[in-house]
C-alpha cells in the first residue's frame, strides 16, 4: 500500500471557491483504479490544503501521477507550494514479516 500526502496552497480564490476546487480534484482522484481511499482537509492556520490518498500498489500510484488530473493539480496557476510525500506501508502479510524479523 502506498500512502500519498499532497499539500498545497491555493491563490486568488475565495474560501468557497477553493473548497469546491479541492473537492472536485478529490472526487476526480476517487475514479482511479487502485485507490483504496482519499480524504481532504484544510489547515486553516497555514491556509494550506492536504489531500491524502491510499493506493493499492506502486503501479496504481504511478498511473495517477501520469494522469491529466495530476498534471492539472501540480501545474495549476492557482496552486502554490505544491508538495507530495509517498510512504509505503505493509498491509498483507505484516504479521509474517514481523515474525521473520524477530
Amino acid at each position: 500500500m502506498e500512502i500519498e500526502t499532497i499539500t498545497f496552497r491555493l491563490t486568488g480564490l475565495t474560501d468557497c471557491q477553493a473548497f469546491q476546487l479541492v473537492e472536485s480534484w478529490r472526487l476526480g482522484i476517487s475514479e482511479f483504479e487502485g485507490l483504496m481511499g482519499s480524504a481532504r482537509a484544510r489547515r486553516s492556520v497555514a491556509a494550506e490544503w492536504v489531500v491524502f490518498c491510499g493506493w493499492h500498489d506502486e503501479a496504481s500510484l504511478q498511473r495517477f501521477r501520469r494522469s491529466e488530473l495530476y498534471a492539472r493539480l501540480a501545474l495549476s496557476s492557482r496552486v502554490a507550494a505544491f508538495n507530495e510525500v509517498v510512504e509505503s506501508s505493509i498491509v498483507d502479510g505484516a504479521d509474517e514479516c514481523i515474525e521473520a524479523a524477530a
